[in-house]
Formats: C-alpha cells, sequence, structure tokens
C-alpha cells in the first residue's frame, strides 16, 4: 500500500513537472524567442503576452527580452570642442530592444540578455557622445542661439548606424549637463568681451555713419527749405513794391487826402495811452482837434493857419510853433476800453 502511494505521488510530481516544464508566460513588457534544439527562426518570435506552451526539458529554451525603454547615462567628463576649447558635458540615452520583425532575433544574436546590450552600448554611447559634441565649436553649444538639438540628432543618427543589425531600437539622445572647467570659462569671458567691444565699435560707426546721414539729409532739407522761403520772401517782396507803387501812383494823384491820412495816422498813434498834450491849436496835426476854427471854412480838408499847408504838387507840411492859443488833448483808456 505503501509502496503504490509512493508511486501515485511521484507520478503526479513527474506529471505536475512537465506540465511545468512545457508552458511559459510572457508579460506585457516582454517578447520571448522559443528556441527548438537551439535552432530558431522567425516563428520562434513570441509577441502575445499570456501563457504559451513548448516542448519539455531539454528540446524547447525560451529566452524571455525586457522591450520596455532603458536608459544610459555618460561620465561627466571633459569634451573637446571644434575650436580648441573644453566642454565637461554628461548625455543620456534611451534604448530598447526592436520587437518588430527580426529585431528579437538579432539582438539576441548579438547581445543576448539586456545587461549585456547595456554594457556595449555605454561604451559606444561615450565614444559617440564625445564624437558629436567634438565636431561644434564652443559658441555653437551654449547661448540662446546653440545648436544643441542638432548636436544630439547627430550622435542620435551615429548610434543608430553603429546599431542597426543588432535589434536595437535607438529612442532619443541627449545633453543632461553641460559646464565649463575653470581654464575655459575665463578663455571663454575674455573672447565674449573681445567680441562685445569689436560688436560696440561696429555699432558705433554705425551710429556716426548714421549720424552723419541725418545732418547730411537735415542740411539738404533746411536749404530747400531756405531756397524756397527767399524765393517766396522775393515774391512777397515784388507784390509788396508793386502795391506800394500803386499806391505812390494814387498818392500822388490827390496828395492832400495822403496828407490828411498821415495826420490822422499821427494823431491815433500819439493817443495810444493815457495822455495830455498840451500844443499849439493851429498846428498840424494838432489843428485836427480844433472843432472851434472848422467855422465856414472852404477847405474839405482842414488846413492848418500856421506852419505849411498841404499844397497840391507840394511836398508834405513841416508844422511850426507860433503864437499862443493852445490845444488840450487827452485820451483815457476807459473810454474806448483799454486797460492802463
Amino acid at each position: 500500500m505503501t509502496r503504490h502511494l509512493a508511486v501515485i505521488v511521484g507520478g503526479l510530481l513527474f506529471a505536475a513537472f512537465l506540465l511545468f516544464s512545457s508552458t511559459f508566460t510572457v508579460k506585457y513588457n516582454e517578447v520571448a524567442i522559443r528556441a527548438t534544439f537551439g535552432s530558431v527562426d522567425e516563428e520562434s518570435v513570441i509577441r502575445d503576452a499570456g501563457l504559451h506552451f513548448r516542448w519539455p526539458i531539454f528540446i524547447d529554451r525560451v529566452d524571455k527580452l525586457d522591450t520596455r525603454l532603458q536608459v544610459i547615462e555618460s561620465p561627466l567628463e571633459e569634451t573637446p570642442t571644434a575650436d580648441g576649447l573644453q566642454v565637461v558635458a554628461r548625455g543620456f540615452l534611451f534604448w530598447r530592444v526592436a520587437a518588430e520583425g527580426s529585431g528579437p532575433l538579432d539582438f539576441a544574436g548579438k547581445y543576448e540578455t539586456i545587461d549585456g546590450a547595456a554594457n556595449a552600448l555605454q561604451s559606444l554611447f561615450r565614444t559617440q557622445f564625445a564624437a558629436g559634441m567634438g565636431a561644434y565649436p564652443f559658441d555653437q553649444l551654449i547661448g540662446p542661439a546653440n545648436r544643441l538639438a542638432e548636436a544630439e540628432d547627430r550622435i542620435r543618427r551615429a548610434m543608430e548606424a553603429e546599431t542597426a543589425d543588432g535589434g536595437v531600437e535607438i529612442v532619443s539622445v541627449g545633453v543632461s549637463q553641460l559646464m565649463l572647467p575653470p581654464r575655459t570659462a575665463r578663455a571663454v569671458v575674455e573672447r565674449m568681451e573681445a567680441e562685445r567691444r569689436s560688436l560696440a565699435e561696429a555699432e558705433n560707426r554705425k551710429g556716426q555713419a548714421a549720424r552723419q546721414n541725418l545732418i547730411a539729409a537735415a542740411n539738404t532739407d533746411a536749404d530747400k527749405i531756405r531756397s524756397f522761403a527767399n524765393r517766396r520772401a522775393r515774391e512777397i517782396e515784388g507784390a509788396a513794391a508793386r502795391y506800394a507803387k500803386e499806391l505812390l501812383e494814387g498818392m500822388r494823384g490827390n496828395q492832400e487826402l495822403a496828407i490828411f491820412l498821415a495826420w490822422l495816422d499821427t494823431l491815433e498813434a500819439s493817443l495810444t495811452s493815457r495822455t495830455t498834450i498840451i500844443l499849439p491849436s493851429d498846428i498840424a496835426p494838432w489843428h485836427m482837434l480844433d472843432q472851434s476854427a472848422a467855422g465856414d471854412r472852404s477847405e474839405v480838408i482842414p488846413q492848418p493857419e500856421r506852419g505849411a499847408r498841404a499844397e497840391p504838387g507840394g511836398s508834405a507840411p513841416v508844422a511850426g510853433i507860433e503864437g499862443e492859443s493852445v490845444a488840450v488833448a487827452e485820451r483815457n483808456p476807459s473810454d474806448t476800453g483799454e486797460g492802463d
């Protein structure tokens, strides 16, 4: 009885072992390669997650590859640039197993495991990272107009070319840290100062040239305006001379009226403010204020009794002072609404 029980238990254990060795599971983030007697082909790649069967024991061997993103980081070290300076840089690489096509088979044939691929890619990435950063001068690696994105793309393409037959998919490459060693920092500062001085001198020269251009343009415009103003002034002077000539011609035709108007202008100019004038009343033009003497005169224009009289064709009268008769003329600005 005991012997039979041992046989049954042994049979169950053997059956369980066969069942366990005949199945395997593939996770959602894995791809499996099932090799039969060490031979593989396209059908050996299993990409569907779940439970799968295989021949037990030594007939089939199953290797699983993680298809999730893997990251590699280069060490922080000095890298020479194309213009002979040094930068301290560190980069990163995202990669994964190429799950499509023959990628898993190529990966297993070249690297076998994820760790083996990581070690090989670490050395390769360090070399390509230094070469990619060294292809650009220092000024193109820093500042707002830097070409870091182009350098990263250059490194990524170089890594793709190196791993094209290894079943590795290069996802992205980036620069995570970029610094200057002390000696490079001093050299960079000195060069930047020299460049800024050169730029400042160039801008100063441009400003001086623009200033001279503005001055020349302003002088040209001023000459044009001055020429126009002079020409216009001559035109106005000519028109005024012609008008004055016409007035003089008219005044020669009626000298008495012209003299009378001159007397009125003299009176108006003399009495423009608070004024008290005591003069003989028979002297031009003050005889115009003596209304009592205007009586029965036959002249159309009142004439002074003393001094020059307005004679047709004669010269302008000159007033004289004789006798004792006086005229008192007062003008108060309040009479005309003017202020003091």
